[in-house]
């Protein structure tokens, strides 16, 4: 069955697309974040899927996650792997190139940036207002990675009573087992799950 989009009440959020992450040069750079998203051409499809969304009148949001110096943020214990690699890497830091979104796909006039502190786009966000205030029930989804901002955010949302729609080619892992682990296991009974030609033809 072709997929529908109720665009009036439809936000596509772009998760994570920052220069430490998908940027060969950026912290993350040896977590395999930027060699998958340039093998499957991530940016490229994703900035069509933004333009195509931006043409459709959809609200279109990017999550990006920053802290400040010293990560205050964060908790002092946390064990994790990804935070004391952060620390380490001096990962996400507010202003800086690393934090700031990759230019392929940066935002436009009219988009909203808004700042998570965690993994899901929820965590320490204003996003639940902003998608809130402009009666929005449904998010597209497309980001970093896969299995963990995309899959964190698609759990949450789904909580809160959000349909949701992953635009599985305009995200990536760490490697494709991750990337096809998530979207084919837990995930096809919580949320939709399309290409972004699919969700392209369904905007127009």
């Amino acid at each position: 069955m072709a997929l529908t989009i109720d665009k009036a009440h439809t936000a596509l959020l772009a998760i994570d697309f920052q220069n430490d992450i998908v940027d060969e040069k950026g912290a993350f750079k040896d977590f395999g974040f930027a060699k998958m998203a340039k093998e499957t051409d991530v940016l490229g499809k994703t900035q069509r899927l933004l333009e195509a969304a931006r043409q459709a009148g959809l609200k279109v949001i990017y999550v990006a996650v920053g802290f400040r110096p010293g990560y205050p943020e964060m908790p002092a214990t946390a064990t994790a792997q990804l935070a004391q690699a952060a620390r380490q890497l001096n990962f996400g830091l507010e202003g800086s190139w690393g934090a700031a979104i990759h230019p392929a796909v940066a935002p436009k006039e009219g988009d909203i940036v808004v700042t998570k502190r965690s993994v899901s786009a929820f965590a320490g966000s204003d996003l639940p207002a902003i998608i809130w205030a402009g009666g929005i029930d449904t998010l597209l989804l497309a980001g970093v990675a896969t299995n963990l901002a995309v899959e964190g955010t698609a759990r949450e949302a789904v909580d809160r009573g959000y349909n949701v729609v992953i635009v599985e080619d305009c995200c990536c892992a760490m490697n494709a087992e991750s990337h096809e682990m998530s979207l084919k296991n837990a995930l096809p009974f919580l949320v939709t799950i399309g290409s972004s030609e699919e969700v392209m033809a369904a905007l127009k």
